[in-house]
């Protein structure tokens, strides 16, 4: 694959660089740019297939690169030093990432990964990532893998999230209950700052959609589609908190 790194720290730039070399054969690196200009007019001359692309740059955000380069196609792995929400950003559009310093064998999967993707599904999540940037959170879209491939919801689609062993049942709005291959601690890590709340081992509710709490028979809520919801003990205070921030 014909591979852009896009970077602005020289010694990140060497890193990357070598670590590629070492472990990633099938990579031909064809170019490095190190600004967001520089890096627009490279993706546009090089048409590379795979980029590495730093989310923070000394004239702007990567992200801008890839608003400007919608016409090409590519695939992306961001690089990042750990910043929380450019990861939550990244997680919900179900794209790939690298924290600095880049270690080899995540490296691999990445690569891999990437190789073996199809570029209409990477297009679908690239869509999402752009769209949720200038979406309030009610508004944003959620890239999951589903077994026909990835599908995008909106987030306040969703009503609630119930596990089932390893995977999670995910409910939503309209009726439809689907099977996810992620646990419901990958959901809690996605969705809990995003108007969602873990209420109980096994649930996790989206508090736009809650109507009431009922403080017997140990504690439950009713969510907008009349179906209830149990409560633990553990998780009352929590969500006390939560509903007293919404008010």
């Amino acid at each position: 694959m014909k591979t852009l790194i896009i970077e602005d720290e020289e010694q990140s730039i060497s890193a990357l660089k070598a670590e590629i070399q070492l472990h990633c054969e099938s990579l031909e690196i064809v170019g490095v740019a190190k600004t967001v200009k520089d890096g627009i007019s490279k993706i546009k001359s090089l048409q590379p297939e795979l980029v590495f692309l730093d989310i923070q740059l000394s004239d702007g955000l990567g992200f801008e690169i890839l608003s400007a380069s919608q016409e090409s196609h590519f695939k992306v792995i961001f690089t990042t030093a750990y910043s929380q929400y450019a990861i939550k950003a990244i997680k919900f559009s179900a794209l790939d990432y690298l924290l600095k310093p880049i270690d080899s064998e995540e490296l691999v999967q990445a690569v891999t990964k990437a190789m073996k993707s199809d570029q209409q599904e990477e297009s679908t999540k690239m869509d999402t990532f752009l769209l949720n940037q200038n979406e309030t959170t009610a508004r944003k879209r959620i890239a999951l893998q589903t077994q026909e491939g990835i599908s995008v919801f909106e987030i306040d689609s969703i009503l609630k999230c119930s596990a089932e062993s390893n995977y999670t049942s995910v409910y939503f709005t309209n009726g439809k209950k689907i099977l996810f291959s992620k646990t419901l601690k990958d959901f809690e890590d996605l969705l809990c700052t995003s108007g969602f709340e873990r209420i109980h081992h096994s649930h996790i509710i989206n508090l736009n959609h809650l109507t009431s709490f009922v403080n017997k028979e140990g504690g439950y809520v009713v969510l907008s589609d009349k179906s209830t919801v149990p409560v633990s003990q553990r998780k009352k205070a929590n969500l006390m908190a939560a509903l007293s921030n919404l008010s």
